[in-house]
């Protein structure tokens, strides 16, 4: 597509753009706030250098959050009242616009709805219009394809510049036209395109103002041309140094995310993590049963080598982490600096009153926002580095744990486990899928539970002891009483380190229990507490068994027993 045929879409492109942004008007009213955003970058906590089991996440991550949130960008107080005033007028229109159906309209009735409404519209441009209902008469077209790009970028020209005015006496200009046509040559060249993408907007006009006057458009000639000058109209724009400083930082943020370094170091760490866990999984040894203290011993060993793996991974990559998150912040505050300082220098946006430049404040709160945005990215790269020290916390808590040997816990063959219905079977006739009667501390109710496996253990001879579960003989059969269970004292005999289920949810070894431990027994409808009474030793057995269920427990002899 020639330049003139990209020009006129262009145009027709930036028309329809335009209803587009009256029906969002109040997106344009956005202002930038009176506020060193940059200085967030060193409000945020530092990320540690060395894991340290003592070190806490700072509550600073909190106190950044509760001052970010007051830093809304949008509509709202300070607002001037020809700020208030056009929002307003930019709101109505839009909602006129929506009202009327114009984004259901065909491109030749919005284009006569423009013309017919547009005069009430902020930033409307009637021989804009007016250019692009004449790119639909099929006769216009046919001209311009007779056209070179030279002259139709003339003719374009000419019809959206007024009669008589200055800007048409210069388009006409043959010097104007020289200058324009060799220009336009010039960027047909692809290195010189490109390297004028790159020069500021003082370079570009000052190459142009050079190349005038190469062409006999010198800045008396052109003053000539102009007449009177306009002073409102001759003031440089307040925003050309922050707007060259907006375009500078967005275009390194596009160029490269803030976060990707980091992000890739994080990505790779997990992945490293992953690994050595697979490795451990597909190494893993047959687990092994209680009373194997070989066996376990050598679980412990594994088990401790693989965490020590995994926490020199993290250890290696807190010190790339650390360094990434510092260069990027440095990074950061260097491409924002230049930015908010032009900005405070035009007073944070109340310095911009001239209507062609008005517009531009929701372009820079949309930069304020853009910094704020990468605060917070820079905020979570640290968080995460706090959560990297917990969880090397917890590994090195696992891998400091002493050996200790898990052994045997059981019954012999004849204990009586209580079923759902309260009968009692013994343990021994039990197998994997039964159901037995369990209890939920969480509500303190009795609960059916699965049997999910059953323990046998014939290795040795194990010592048995016999506890006394009841009132004291002192109270036996004193009815009025009321502090002691009615029920008579169960006899529960198993290995010394089996543990009961107290009433608060503790654990105790058998031959642990004092006679201040609360005991939960099966009552009458439910569950009560009881006391141990005695304790004496019941022989041993060749042959003991365990179950091992889904809530962790069930009743022996009435007890609440643990599983393991």
């Amino acid at each position: 597509m020639n330049l003139a045929h990209r020009t006129v879409n262009l145009l027709l492109i930036l028309i329809l753009l335009l209803a587009f942004l009256l029906a969002a008007g109040a997106a344009l009213a956005q202002k930038p706030v009176k506020t060193d955003v940059s200085a967030y970058f060193d409000r945020i906590p530092v990320p540690p250098t060395a894991f340290t089991a003592a070190l806490r996440r700072p509550a600073g991550f909190a106190e950044l959050d509760k001052q970010l949130q007051p830093l809304s960008l949008g509509t709202g107080p300070g607002r001037n009242a020809g700020q208030t005033r056009d929002a307003k007028a930019q709101q109505a229109s839009g909602q006129q616009a929506a009202d009327a159906g114009l984004d259901q309209m065909t491109e030749q009735q919005q284009l006569a709805y423009l013309q017919q409404q547009g005069a009430s519209m902020p930033g409307y441009n009637a021989q804009a219009v007016k250019l692009a209902q004449q790119m639909e008469d099929p006769a216009v077209q046919a001209k311009l394809d007779q056209m070179s790009d030279a002259e139709k970028t003339r003719f374009m020209q000419a019809q959206l510049a007024p009669a008589g005015s200055a800007s048409s006496q210069m388009m006409a200009d043959p010097g104007f036209q020289a200058a324009q046509a060799e220009f336009m040559q010039q960027m047909e060249n692809a290195t010189f395109s490109t390297a004028w993408e790159k020069k500021s907007e003082t370079e570009q006009n000052a190459y142009m103002a050079r190349l005038m006057r190469k062409h006999g458009m010198n800045e008396a000639k052109m003053k000539t041309m102009a007449g009177p000058p306009h002073p409102p109209q001759s003031a440089p724009l307040v925003t050309t140094a922050v707007m060259e400083a907006f375009r500078t930082m967005t275009e390194a943020a596009t160029t490269e995310m803030s976060t990707a370094p980091f992000m890739r170091l994080r990505t790779q760490l997990q992945q490293n993590l992953e690994a050595v866990l697979a490795e451990q999984q597909t190494r893993r040894a047959p687990q092994a049963r209680e009373g194997d203290c070989r066996g376990q011993q050598q679980q412990y060993d594994q088990d401790r080598q693989y965490l020590k793996r995994r926490m020199d991974v993290m250890t290696k990559s807190l010190t790339q982490l650390t360094a990434t998150w510092t260069a990027q912040k440095t990074q950061l505050k260097a491409r924002a600096l230049p930015f908010q300082t032009e900005l405070a220098k035009i007073h944070y946006g109340d310095d911009i009153q001239r209507p062609e430049e008005k517009p531009l404040l929701s372009v820079l709160a949309g930069g304020q926002q853009l910094i704020l945005s990468q605060v917070q990215l820079l905020a979570s790269s640290s968080s995460a580095i706090y959560d990297l020290n917990k969880q090397y916390g917890e590994l090195k808590g696992l891998y400091e744990k002493p050996f200790q040997c898990e052994q045997v816990v059981c019954f012999p063959a004849s204990a009586q486990v209580a079923l759902p219905n309260g009968r009692p079977v013994a343990i021994q006739t039990l197998r994997a899928g039964d159901v037995v009667l369990g209890y939920d501390a969480a509500t303190g109710q009795l609960v059916p539970t699965r049997v999910l496996r059953l323990d046998v253990h014939r290795e040795q001879v194990y010592p048995l002891v016999q506890l006394t579960i009841g009132p004291p003989a002192v109270y036996a059969g004193l009815q009025s009483v009321a502090a002691y269970s009615s029920k008579p004292a169960a006899e529960l005999v198993l290995t010394p380190n089996h543990p009961l289920i107290l009433d608060d949810g503790q654990l105790r070894r058998a031959d642990q229990l004092l006679p201040s431990d609360e005991v939960v027994q099966l009552g009458f409808g439910g569950v009560e507490t009881n006391s141990l009474t005695a304790r004496q030793p019941a022989g041993a057995a060749a042959v003991v068994f365990n179950l091992r269920t889904e809530t962790g427990n069930y009743f022996v002899t009435g007890i609440l027993v643990g599983s393991k």
